[in-house]
């Protein structure tokens, strides 16, 4: 099972933020200009940092889902200790080596429970084994449920914080780029798509020079 995560919307959210960017001074002559925000956002740097933390964040979550997926008799804490080593915001030799055991661990409980569950003529001890696996399987269901709205949870929540500094950040940058230029009112292209003064490019390399 993936998860499921909304659409971002970042070029919405960037288009609907930038009708307008005043700049906050008045320039001789009142000069005007235009830039594509979308643009400079999948245009930078910035663009395609943010994009891999958030892909990478939701493989991460896809990996514990798949796991407990794919496993389904693994022990209910083992899949917990697998959850919180995966989330961790770096892990170690010693927890990479955690998270292989466990995953070999689940490889091998799966095994047995196949082995057991084709068996003809199971021992009271192996039916007493096939039942502990199948109370792992409901617990690993309802921890499926729980993770996969706890994680759609955390990467919108990540993918909307994002949009939100991208905003912020564009729109700094175009002031600064105006500023520099000597505009004192910006449009988006959106609204004013036809302007001999476009500060797209300047605005894009200024996000790719910028390192925060």
């Amino acid at each position: 099972m993936s998860v499921k995560i909304e659409r971002m919307g970042w070029y919405a959210a960037i288009a609907l933020a930038g009708v307008m960017c005043g700049m906050g001074f008045k320039a001789p002559g009142d000069k005007v200009g235009t830039v594509d925000l979308n643009k400079v956002f999948t245009d930078s740097d910035y663009s395609k940092k943010q994009q891999e933390t958030l892909r990478g964040a939701k493989t991460i979550r896809v990996g514990v889902l798949d796991l407990v997926n794919t496993y389904k008799v693994l022990k209910p804490e083992d899949a917990q200790k697998f959850h919180d080593l995966s989330l961790k915001d770096k892990l170690t030799p010693e927890d990479k080596i955690a998270l292989d055991k466990i995953t070999q661990s689940a490889k091998d409980a799966d095994a047995q429970y196949r082995a057991l569950a084709t068996k003809s003529n199971p021992t009271p001890a192996e039916l007493a084994q096939i039942e502990e696996f199948n109370r792992h399987k409901d617990s690993l269901g309802v921890l499926q449920q729980k993770w996969t709205q706890e994680f759609n949870d955390e990467l919108n929540g990540l993918g909307e914080k994002a949009q939100n500094d991208a905003i912020s950040k564009i729109r700094d940058i175009v002031s600064q780029v105006a500023k520099e230029q000597g505009f004192s009112v910006v449009f988006s292209s959106q609204v004013a798509p036809y302007s001999a003064n476009d500060l797209t490019d300047a605005a894009t390399k200024l996000m790719n020079k910028s390192k925060s």
